[in-house]
């Protein structure tokens, strides 16, 4: 770790640390440098030592702050992680780029991005990213040769653990790319000549695009071959919070998170310097967001937007960069122009943010949101603005702090300084009104699918289209008058995330009966019903929503999932027609309406539904998987193998995709469907109709005693109610073996 950050060091080994009266950053000092740029997701700035932290959580951190530009007022815009990294990438707030939460928005092609930028001006440019609620199907994917953002797949369960990585695992692949070590296509299935089916697989793949392999366009030409662009996603910090055990003594489960972040970074920054990587780099590292840790009875972040969760870290490092602490308000949308205008490419037109290489107004007014709770529940939207010392925040409990005197933001200055609150809310008014933009401001829909859904509720966030706004807001939609409910909400899917979905339940339930018109809490009930195979209930559930809740988006996408599930087809049909006419272009409903259209023979609807899936996103494991079953349950066994040669080419762990590939080639190449089948076990060891076509398979192969051990599971294992006649058939094949 001591060599860290030593490429920062060995330039400005002459230079004091920490000089206010240094130079400062000048336009175009840095032209053709490399750009590595680091965001930690979840990372609060009072963490790290550089800002005052004593508990010795960020060494790496610490030294690349004293070897650079350490900023101290540093803002995010809105405290999420996609519209926050929105931010970053396009030089524009919320109110520019368009993009208000993780679930319901997706950047808009025509927003010009810091990759695409780049890109343009000759640089290789790679993402590296450590969750889900980056996935390529958001946007921020554009721009870049290579977008990494494997995670590993769970179909099948309840369980939405995986949609994460560690940093360890993002910095390696980072650094193999940036050394030129890193292969960018994926492992392919099997290539023989397909067959046809014996057990069906099951119907219902995801519409998500698949994270199997890194997204690549360009060749997979290494970034060490001409100046490259990096950005690295870290995602460790975010709950659930579980570092490797080594980080964890003595520190709580966050603070481990943190230290366990920053010694994967220290590791990158080391193999990078010894590589001479970073010789000509510059590097900014900055978090999405902070955590409340129970600031202002937040438990995460997303609700409100004190300083727990909006003030940020920024730091900026490299060839020339003199150390120096900065206390001027900046922001999450200064990035994109600073690093242009250091290198000496001209920054998009319109930009929110400034240089950083330039003087910044000295009246200067951050904007910030935190918009999700009104776009997923219907509370009051919250708006705000930073300027000087003092914090307004637009609520119908209008909030006012001077946060230089004042900040943990407990004092609440609103009714006593009516005067600076008024010239707050006019500032707010104008700004709003001045950056507001007919091009962006209205981004098409996400790649957002049930199982995408579900994986962000996993991660906090609730999720689903906008309810149907109101003429106004009262106190009693303040989200200060509902955190309490917002807290028992993230208790209930804590509950679902953990396996107790009985205890989820009744939590949903209960918030039910004090709002009913909490849209998300009454879909995230329905969701633990279809675990449970509740079906039916699921949409009893649905139906009791309030009347003027009939034509929500999410409500009828929901209903039509769980008639689906339920068998019924035509009235599935008929809900998921009706989450279109209200204007849902989601994934979920295109899914599940071309898997009700198949179940009812309507072919030519449900490849259309399929098409258009992969239209969206070529890398749609779910729907290439969708439209494989749909070949090979109408025999056509060619064009079935091919669609799921390309769902597990998407996603290598997708299980259900592997086991249709192998029915899809049994009749035609059966080594190939005997390999098919050996992965599909491996991801699904307890698919007792897999265990059964592979065991039976090969106990007709020329090594018979290979199905041993998979018959003698499936004769073990299988439920003896389901599998009745199939048992005694395993066991006389058993016999016929042993003999």
């Amino acid at each position: 770790m001591k060599a860290a950050i030593a490429f920062v060091l060995a330039i400005l080994a002459a230079s004091a640390c920490g000089h206010r009266d240094a130079p400062s950053l000048r336009t175009g000092e840095l032209g053709g440098a490399n750009v590595l740029l680091v965001t930690i997701d979840t990372l609060r700035r009072d963490r790290l030592g550089s800002y005052g932290n004593t508990n010795g959580l960020t060494p790496a951190l610490d030294r690349l702050a004293r070897s650079g530009i350490r900023y101290t007022r540093a803002y995010s815009h809105v405290p999420m992680t996609l519209p926050a990294h929105a931010s970053i990438l396009t030089g524009r707030t919320p109110r520019g780029h368009g993009v208000h939460n993780n679930v319901s928005f997706r950047l808009s092609d025509g927003v010009p991005t810091l990759a695409t930028v780049l890109k343009a001006a000759g640089y290789r440019t790679g993402a590296f990213v450590g969750a889900f609620v980056l996935d390529a199907r958001f946007g921020l994917n554009r721009g870049f040769d290579v977008y990494d953002d494997r995670y590993p797949q769970n179909y099948g369960t309840a369980s939405f653990r995986f949609a994460e990585r560690r940093a360890s695992e993002v910095v390696h692949s980072a650094a193999a790319w940036i050394l030129g070590n890193a292969a960018t296509a994926s492992a392919r299935g099997p290539r023989d000549p397909p067959g046809s089916p014996t057990r069906q697989p099951r119907w219902g793949g995801r519409s998500e695009s698949s994270s199997g392999a890194a997204r690549a366009s360009g060749g997979g030409v290494p970034a060490s071959s001409k100046k490259w662009f990096a950005w690295i996603h870290l995602f460790d910090p975010h709950a659930p919070y579980d570092a490797p055990p080594e980080y964890r003594t003595g520190r709580s489960a966050y603070d481990a998170e943190v230290a366990y972040t920053d010694a994967a970074l220290g590791e990158l920054f080391d193999r990078l310097q010894n590589a001479h990587a970073l010789d000509r780099t510059l590097v900014v590292v900055t978090a999405d967001h902070g955590e409340s840790l129970g600031d202002h009875g937040e438990t995460t972040h997303g609700l409100f937007a004190y300083d727990s969760t909006l003030a940020v870290p920024l730091i900026i490092a490299g060839p020339r960069v003199q150390p120096r602490t900065i206390d001027q308000l900046v922001a999450h949308a200064d990035v994109m122009p600073t690093v242009l205008d250091l290198l000496g490419i001209e920054a998009p037109a319109d930009l929110d943010g400034v240089s950083l290489a330039r003087d910044a107004a000295a009246d200067r007014a951050i904007y910030f949101e935190a918009l999700d709770a009104n776009l997923t529940r219907d509370w009051a939207p919250l708006t705000g603005i930073v300027r000087d010392d003092w914090k307004y925040i637009d609520l119908p409990i209008a909030e006012l702090y001077n946060v230089g005197t004042d900040s943990g933001e407990t004092n609440n200055l609103a009714g006593r300084e009516a005067a600076q609150r008024d010239t707050m809310a006019r500032a707010l008014s104008q700004m709003v009104a001045r950056v507001a933009r007919t091009d962006s401001a209205t981004p098409a829909p996400p790649s957002i699918d049930a199982d995408a859904a579900a994986r962000l509720r996993a991660l906090g966030y609730a999720g689903g289209s906008a309810p149907r706004r109101r003429a106004a807001y009262t106190e009693a939609d303040d989200p200060k008058r509902l955190a309490t409910l917002n807290e028992r909400f993230n208790t209930a899917l804590d509950a679902f995330n953990q396996g107790r979905g009985a205890d989820a339940l009744r939590n949903f339930e209960a918030i039910l009966r004090e709002r009913p018109d909490f849209v998300t809490a009454r879909t995230s009930a329905a969701t633990v019903l279809l675990a449970a195979g509740r079906a039916t209930d699921a949409v009893a559930l649905l139906h009791q929503a309030p009347p003027e809740q009939a034509d929500s988006p999410e409500l009828l996408a929901k209903t039509g999932a769980a008639l689906r599930e339920a068998g019924d087809f035509i009235n599935a049909a008929a809900a998921l027609e009706g989450a279109r006419r209200a204007g849902s272009q989601n994934p979920d409903v295109l899914n599940d309406l071309g898997v009700v259209y198949a179940r009812l023979g309507r072919d030519r609807d449900a490849r259309a539904m399929f098409d258009e899936l992969l239209r969206r996103d070529s890398h749609a494991a779910g729907a290439w998987y969708n439209l494989g079953l749909l070949e090979l349950e109408r025999r056509h066994a060619d064009a079935a193998a091919d669609a799921l040669r390309h769902a597990v080419d998407a996603d290598a762990s997708y299980g259900d995709a592997w086991h249709a590939l192998g029915a899809a080639l049994v009749e035609r190449d059966r080594p190939a469907a005997i390999d098919a089948w050996r992965h599909a076990e491996r991801l699904r060891p307890r698919d007792f109709d897999l265990l059964f076509n592979l065991g039976m398979i090969l106990a007709d192969s020329p090594r018979p005693s290979e199905a041993v051990p998979f018959l003698e599971r499936f004769v073990r294992e299988a439920p003896r109610d389901r599998y009745a006649r199939d048992i005694p058939r395993v066991q006389a094949t058993l016999a016929r073996i042993a003999r």
